[in-house]
């Protein structure tokens, strides 16, 4: 399959939506805060910054610092680089092996390699829900770890 030239083409807001589900039924079940950030470029100021370091604004522009127990996790997708970035808040860190971001991240370089965006968020959110069940007490009010790779 073909990638479409626009994130917007390729993330649809149908397929959003759908994602969005699966989203709130991870989050229900791990009690973790899931966010996907997608863009199609960066902005200006942001050239010359790192994946991590991007990854790290955004986590902080939508506040997922701010999380009851510092649950937050940030898938962030740039399509025109082809890069994306997971990122779990140390809440969500210190409770899982380190292989977690590891899968997740490989179950997403797999499908988007294949333009198969849908398939891989479902794909990757519910890896997230396998690693995280029973392990995130419910959210209460650092620095996490992340997992860069190209597809």
């Amino acid at each position: 399959m073909e990638h479409p030239e626009r994130a917007n083409d390729a993330f649809s807001k149908d397929l959003l939506e759908r994602v969005a589900h699966t989203i709130a039924d991870v989050e229900e079940t791990t009690h973790a805060e899931i966010r996907i950030s997608i863009r199609d470029l960066r902005e200006a100021g942001e050239v010359d910054l790192s994946l991590d370091e991007l990854a790290r604004k955004e986590f902080a522009t939508l506040r997922m610092h701010k999380t009851d127990g510092r649950l937050g996790i940030l898938l962030l997708i740039l399509y025109h680089e082809k890069k994306f970035y997971v990122f779990g808040d140390e809440g969500v860190h210190s409770r899982v092996h380190p292989e977690t971001w590891t899968d997740v991240a490989e179950t997403l370089r797999d499908h988007f390699a294949k333009a198969d965006y849908e398939g891989g968020l479902n794909e990757a959110l519910r890896k997230m829900e396998n690693h995280l069940r029973g392990k995130l007490p419910v959210r209460k009010e650092g620095s996490g770890v992340s997992v860069m790779m190209l597809w």
